[in-house]
């Protein structure tokens, strides 16, 4: 099986996900598609605002400032061509017999589209987590670590949320129960060795 947890930054996927990882047995992996992309170096990983670079054009990923002062990120070739092979990369893992747990930037129906056509003899489940606008922006500003506005950006582009097997709200939920949602609601809580 393979879980795709989606959301925008900010949503809880990374805890989620370290949170599904503990919960499930030997074997399964968790891929980070932020540490995936992370690859491509500091212009990818130094995205927050103690950057000074951070707005300037590249191939790889950088920050579009808006009049309100919030950020957007702009996703580059480079991230681009790397991102478009992220369902090989996953498949090869499954191919081998490993279950995983991806800890997903998927952001538009017609990437999900993408990663179902290409994995569509594994059992991929995917996963939504959610929380307001107004809770993403609270979470981004507490973490110091983010672009003002980029997670909120991200949220706005969601367009494919319905189409998943899971809809999540992180608000008000601790991270440990939304972890055994996703087990029980997956029929795994009986696989854990």
């Amino acid at each position: 099986m393979i879980i795709f947890v989606c959301g925008t930054s900010s949503s809880g996927k990374t805890s989620v996900c370290n949170a599904l990882k503990r919960e499930l047995p030997d074997g399964w992996l968790l891929f980070s598609t932020e540490g995936y992309l992370g690859m491509l170096g500091d212009k990818f990983n130094n995205l927050h605002p103690a950057n000074i670079e951070v707005e300037v054009p590249n191939k790889i990923a950088y920050a579009k400032k808006h009049d309100d002062g919030s950020f957007e990120i702009i996703v580059g070739a480079l991230v681009q061509r790397l991102f478009s092979i992220i369902p090989e990369a996953i498949g090869l893992l499954a191919q081998r017999g490993f279950d995983i747990v991806v800890d997903s930037l998927i952001t538009k129906k017609s990437e999900i589209d993408q990663f179902r056509k290409a994995l569509d003899k594994f059992d991929c489940k995917f996963i939504y987590l959610s929380a307001s606008e107004k809770e993403i922006s609270r979470r981004e500003e507490s973490r110091g670590d983010r672009l003002k506005g980029s997670a909120v950006h991200w949220l706005r582009a969601f367009d494919f949320h319905n189409e998943c097997d899971l809809i999540l709200d992180t608000e008000n939920i601790v991270v440990n129960q939304i972890a055994k949602d996703i087990i029980n609601h997956l029929n795994l809580s009986d696989k854990k060795s």
